[in-house]
């Protein structure tokens, strides 16, 4: 669903900005809208797309400590990881929301709606964050969920992408399956 809404506002921001180039350029007459169109979504893009990454293991991770580590002492490095992101979470929502009530008074030039309508971004996306951390610690408990799932099946075995992290898990497997 979050890939689906985030496609849809990438659809909408680049069309908003491609119609404005045009219409600016050939026409000689930009719409008074899509700029505003287009920053509003920026913010929402940019948080959506960060708890669909998370969700996905797509985020950069460092991961040279966890695997000096033996399994007790990584685990409750992960522990604290996940409750670090959520503290980070429950920051965007709280000062969020204080923002957007902050600017729920100012209306935006062209669409005439309250300005806390892109600031809402931040709280709703702290929200989505928590709960993609919430979900990934549920579902792989013993694993670390921020990276991608090595055991998930994998489209193109052939020379395509394949994402770094599961290929290193795969050489793993193999390594281990040799001895």
């Amino acid at each position: 669903m979050l890939d689906g809404v985030l496609a849809l506002m990438i659809a909408a921001m680049t069309g908003a900005i491609v119609w404005q180039v045009f219409a600016r350029y050939v026409l000689d007459a930009a719409p008074y809208w899509s700029e505003e169109l287009a920053r509003f979504l920026m913010p929402w893009i940019a948080m959506v797309g960060s708890a669909a990454v998370l969700r996905g293991g797509g985020h950069v991770a460092v991961t040279a400590l966890i695997e000096r580590l033996g399994a007790g002492p990584a685990a409750a490095l992960r522990i604290v990881r996940d409750l670090v992101m959520l503290g980070v979470a429950a920051v965007l929502v709280i000062h969020g929301l204080a923002f957007a009530d902050l600017n729920s008074f100012q209306d935006s030039p062209a669409f005439e709606v309250p300005m806390s309508v892109p600031y809402m971004a931040m709280p709703v996306g702290g929200v989505l964050i928590a709960i993609m951390v919430v979900i990934a610690r549920l579902s792989r408990p013993g694993a670390d969920w921020a990276l991608p799932d090595p055991d998930a099946p994998v489209e193109d075995e052939g020379e395509g992408f394949v994402p770094v992290a599961m290929r290193a898990a795969e050489a793993a497997r193999q390594e281990e399956a040799r001895r």
